[in-house]
């Protein structure tokens, strides 16, 4: 009993540390940006005194500057324009992220059954070649990257971002899906083929029903590599309009005199979609891959 009391005792404090480093920058952001900065920066005064603010929601949003900043003598630097690009490069994130994710389950799902489940000429050198290709260095395919989609007139457009996104991804989803899809018992597309289905048909009746929680997982998985990534974002990007939020939130860092609670509002933004992402699909991935192996 004492061990059984001990043993969960543990796994909660560990549990507690993990929330608290994964969910405490969080609360942060979201506490920093509706505490005013003369209420962060002061000793003296608190949260009680002033309460909350929505004020530099206001500013990112509608572009209404905080009142403490129409002062006479106030420090405007503190208020960054990037601020006021966070809406629309949270769009544009989004949909080159959702994009991206979509084109990675459209392909790579079919790739990594034919991969699992049939021979073919170079198999297993093109296999090697997808999944050795995330080796190479981000940095030594910048320029070449950016040559190709200036010569198909993609510089400044989101979708020469999507494609790319798709491509950093697409070797992960191949390796995982291949690796369920060889596991599923060859019993069940001979029955089909008995049934006269195609390999086509077999694939989408047998293999994407039962690949779902997985597909899921890499799906979510090409979504956060594409809503994080930066540095093909910011050579690709070029004006603000077509600017992703990784670019911007960079751009607002590296401004030192920036407010705190300006670029904690910006913060907490950035992270809301992927926030409303995992809650969609938390149930649905966890709960099937968990299912499937106790099944297994």
């Amino acid at each position: 009993m004492m061990a059984g009391r001990g043993n969960r005792l543990s796994t909660f404090l560990i549990a507690t540390l993990i929330l608290m480093f994964t969910g405490g920058p969080v609360l942060l952001a979201l506490y920093g940006s509706l505490v005013p900065d003369r209420v962060l920066l002061s000793r003296e005064t608190s949260v009680f005194d002033y309460g909350l603010s929505l004020e530099s929601y206001r500013y990112v949003f509608f572009g209404e500057l905080p009142p403490s900043y129409l002062v006479e003598g106030a420090n405007r630097s503190m208020i960054s324009d990037a601020a006021r690009q966070v809406p629309q490069s949270l769009w544009n994130s989004a949909r080159i992220a959702l994009s991206a994710m979509a084109l990675n389950i459209l392909l790579g799902a079919p790739a990594a059954y034919v991969f699992a489940r049939y021979a073919f000429p170079a198999k297993k050198l093109s296999f090697m070649f997808i999944i050795l290709s995330p080796l190479v260095p981000t940095t030594a395919l910048v320029v070449p990257i950016y040559m190709l989609m200036q010569s198909l007139g993609l510089i400044g457009s989101i979708y020469g971002i999507i494609l790319v996104h798709t491509a950093q991804a697409l070797p992960f989803t191949v390796l995982i899906l291949s690796v369920f899809f060889r596991k599923l018992p060859t019993e069940l597309f001979e029955a089909a083929m008995l049934d006269r289905c195609t390999g086509f048909q077999g694939f989408i009746r047998i293999a994407v029903p039962l690949a779902l929680p997985s597909i899921g997982a890499t799906g979510l998985f090409a979504f956060m590599l594409s809503y994080s990534e930066y540095i093909f974002s910011l050579v690709l990007s070029g004006e603000a309009r077509s600017r992703p939020v990784s670019v911007v939130m960079a751009a607002l860092a590296r401004n030192t005199d920036v407010s705190w609670s300006l670029l904690n509002t910006s913060i907490f933004i950035a992270i809301i979609p992927t926030l409303v992402l995992v809650v969609l699909v938390w149930r649905f991935v966890v709960e099937g891959l968990l299912s499937g192996s106790v099944k297994g």
